[in-house]
């Protein structure tokens, strides 16, 4: 089973620009910087992606969930939900109202306004912003007991990553993998109206979407979404990871619990976060990678 997020990693093509914009707005602060080296680029399988800057950020709150973000201009075919894999990082927050008023005149460009996503008192409240690299950010209020998960609820302004969105051409292709292959809970789908994705690619707002989660013991989902057929493949430069959000990492008892099919064999890698621990790299079938750490108690020296 996956344990936790530990973190998020996506391509942007002005690292400056993207290190500024989350420290000014979303209060978050680089905790490690340099340059990808031979070890991780061999373990993802993508050795062009070795000596690219990068730099790692974490919440005010101090949450042990980070984002990674990598300088790569080869931005292929990407677009806003128009491509197969990871399309949205959702991050907890305060007050998403005060925060849409913040992020106005920011370089994070808001595409879905707050709103509450049932009509309860204690429903989560969610808003969408496109960051500097056209990323995909919802940010979002949880109430605690809201959800119908136990999610918990944000502890600074803005917070750490909670769910990741990702979707592909086939709902049970997804619900199989996480189910069978990385033995998690799988809910039925159900259809949703998700007015982003039709936003972004010109289909009517009362287009639904199959959506189902994949629940953690707590404070994490994955999200589930069957896309139709406008969206396409994310393609990916030769060795390269793919475009925008581009890989997660999650937290996990041991490698040997998984019957998966690895980008490279599994090595230990010393650089933060992973800190000797043993990783492996596989993608899912809708094209997103997946990153597996192996719990600390298991480092590798």
């Amino acid at each position: 089973m996956l344990k936790s997020i530990v973190m998020v990693t996506m391509l942007v093509t002005n690292l400056n620009a993207v290190e500024e914009a989350y420290d000014s707005y979303l209060g978050y602060q680089v905790v490690e910087e340099g340059r990808i080296d031979r070890s991780l680029g061999s373990v993802w399988g993508a050795r062009g992606m070795n000596k690219h800057p990068y730099v790692i950020m974490q919440p005010k709150s101090g949450a042990e969930v980070y984002l990674r973000f990598i300088e790569d201009k080869s931005m292929t075919n990407y677009r806003p939900m128009g491509t197969h894999g990871w399309n949205s990082t959702e991050i907890l927050v305060e007050d998403p109202d005060a925060l849409a008023v913040q992020l106005s005149n920011s370089s994070f460009n808001i595409i879905g306004q707050p709103y509450d996503l049932y009509p309860t008192p204690d429903a989560p409240r969610a808003m969408q912003v496109l960051g500097p690299s056209n990323e995909i950010i919802y940010l979002t209020r949880i109430i605690p007991g809201g959800s119908g998960f136990n999610l918990g609820s944000a502890q600074s302004y803005v917070d750490r990553v909670f769910i990741m969105v990702v979707g592909g051409p086939s709902m049970k292709a997804l619900q199989d993998f996480y189910s069978q292959k990385l033995n998690m809970p799988v809910t039925e789908a159900s259809d949703w109206t998700i007015g982003v994705i039709s936003r972004l690619n010109n289909l009517p707002e009362d287009t639904v979407y199959p959506l189902a989660l994949v629940s953690f013991e707590q404070d994490f989902l994955i999200e589930l979404d069957e896309y139709p057929s406008v969206v396409v493949p994310r393609k990916r430069a030769v060795n390269h990871l793919p475009s925008s959000t581009s890989v997660v990492s999650f937290l996990v008892d041991s490698l040997d619990n998984f019957d998966i099919k690895w980008r490279r064999p599994p090595q230990s890698i010393q650089n933060f976060p992973y800190n000797g621990r043993k990783v492996g790299v596989t993608i899912g079938p809708a094209g997103e990678w997946i990153e597996l750490i192996e719990e600390i108690g298991r480092a590798h020296v």
